[in-house]
């Protein structure tokens, strides 16, 4: 089984067509925005990409005031990613904050962890909302390209997998509030 890594989105890119690293950078923020990856990230992946021999500069011209680098897979590259794509893909794992958050708690931290999960919720909706408003066609429409429907696959995802945040986090929520309803309340002294 494989992982994602930035090494693949980006030499699956550069598959794709030759690109200059600030378009791959809008690239990757463009298709890949769900990795939050950090811009320095892209550049430093091209590197170790050059370094491996998966990828290299397109021989131009260039000069002082153009300095851009044109990056292109080389054949080791195309290989590269063709392995990774026949391989399988792991079932992901939860690594969410709120999660250590809760595993770590005791009772003292119950409103502060309710406040926590309520925020949560809230940016799980609006993250929702979001999806909602770029109004794409349905996964299962016809007659749309594979590069359509594959952006629209993982934005299905993305909105499963919040809405599914949003019923657990409301699980959460109820289960936090009955244990601090529950709990004795101190007399003031």
């Amino acid at each position: 089984m494989s992982r994602l890594s930035t090494k693949h989105v980006v030499l699956g890119l550069l598959v794709e067509h030759n690109s200059y690293g600030y378009a791959l950078q809008q690239r990757v923020s463009e298709r890949f925005g769900f990795l939050e990856l950090a811009d320095s990230a892209i550049y430093k992946t091209l590197e170790r990409l050059e370094a491996e021999g998966c990828v290299e500069e397109v021989p131009r011209q260039r000069s002082a005031r153009n300095a851009r680098v044109l990056y292109r897979a080389t054949a080791r590259g195309c290989e590269e990613f063709e392995s990774w794509m026949a391989q399988g893909s792991e079932r992901p794992f939860l690594r969410d904050e709120l999660h250590a958050k809760l595993a770590l708690s005791g009772p003292e931290d119950l409103p502060k962890l309710l406040a926590a999960v309520e925020a949560q919720s809230q940016q799980c909706l609006a993250d929702l909302a979001e999806l909602g408003r770029q109004a794409r066609p349905p996964v299962t429409a016809s007659k749309v390209s594979w590069d359509v429907t594959s952006l629209l696959l993982v934005d299905d995802f993305r909105a499963r997998f919040l809405e599914c945040m949003v019923d657990w986090l409301a699980v959460a929520a109820e289960v936090i509030q009955d244990e601090i309803d529950d709990r004795p309340t101190m007399p003031a002294a």
